[in-house]
């Protein structure tokens, strides 16, 4: 994908692998096709353990294992999430800043224009003034 501003620009070209690699893990943890294949997921595996078909129960209730997948997977989505989070804010930051610079050159581009307004009107008065003068003569 083409990034147009150069702050996207810049900050494309300075991601690592696993800065690509968090924005990935990060998007994928906050969709809701991740929350509804975890819950299956979960709802599957107290179903097989409380069932134990053919006397399969890998954790049998209270579900420790899975208590401990739930610990490891928060162990580790917190870290990607704030990476994710840090990497954000300093893409809004440098934006920021960018469009900052931005507003300062029109600014200053439009105060010149009102000067050469300014100045365009005085001339053209002075014109009409002088045609004015034309006419009165003949």
């Amino acid at each position: 994908m083409e990034h147009r501003h150069p702050v996207n620009q810049a900050l494309r070209d300075r991601h690592a692998l696993g800065d690509r690699a968090t924005d990935s893990l990060a998007s994928l943890v906050g969709s809701w096709p991740f929350v509804i294949i975890q819950n299956v997921i979960v709802a599957a595996w107290v179903a097989f353990n409380l069932v134990a078909l053919f006397g399969l129960h890998w954790d049998p209730y209270p579900f420790i294992l899975l208590n401990l997948v739930f610990s490891w997977q928060a162990s580790n989505t917190g870290p990607v999430l704030q990476m994710a989070s840090n990497r954000s804010a300093e893409h809004d930051r440098l934006k920021a800043e960018h469009d900052y610079e931005v507003n300062e050159t029109a600014l200053a581009e439009i105060r010149s224009n009102t000067v050469l307004t300014a100045e365009v009107r005085e001339l053209t008065a002075a014109v009409h003034e002088a045609v004015k003068g034309m006419r009165v003569k003949r």
